[in-house]
């Protein structure tokens, strides 16, 4: 990922449409980073993110009479750009063979992603199908994949605590 290689802010090109879709990203900056967080786990990933959507943000009109749809606007944008990112970042590290043995990578993109969306993130079920491309049954399956994965590697030090409490 070249692209990587530049500081973020020397990716961006001011133009007037930018500064309006930068002041509700700074307005919700907390919020839009703990969404990107949870979706790529990785914060050159986020930066990633961040900077697609901004790109993609330059070219999409902004409509000030709706303050809640522009918001909604960024959080469609902001999930697609992290999914796309994230699979790249998988891609490239196919093709120089590279392996990840953290715990997140444990659990395979799509059913993490799934459930982080579903569960975490309360998107629906459609909009979860929507963002991974499948089917809603699929996108329940995946959740349904991800919570079992979690279940079965819970240390059991975690699962006594939560019997007691």
């Amino acid at each position: 990922m070249a692209y990587l290689a530049k500081p973020f802010t020397e990716r961006l090109d001011a133009s007037p449409a930018i500064s309006v879709w930068c002041q509700l990203l700074l307005d919700h900056l907390e919020d839009f980073t703990t969404l990107a967080w949870f979706l790529v786990a990785d914060g050159k990933l986020v930066e990633e993110t961040f900077s697609r959507t901004m790109a993609q943000l330059d070219t999409t009109p902004f409509d000030a009479t709706a303050p809640l749809l522009a918001r909604n606007q960024v959080r469609r944008i902001l999930i697609t750009q992290a999914i796309v990112v994230l699979e790249a970042t998988r891609r490239e590290e196919e093709k120089n063979r590279i392996s990840d043995p953290s715990p997140l990578s444990e659990l395979p993109d799509l059913p993490r992603l799934a459930f982080m969306l579903r569960m975490v993130i309360r998107s629906s079920a459609t909009e979860v199908a929507d963002f991974l491309g499948v089917t809603r049954c699929e996108a329940r399956e995946l959740v349904s994949q991800a919570i079992d994965h979690l279940s079965a590697r819970a240390p059991s030090s975690w699962l006594t605590s939560c019997r007691k409490a």
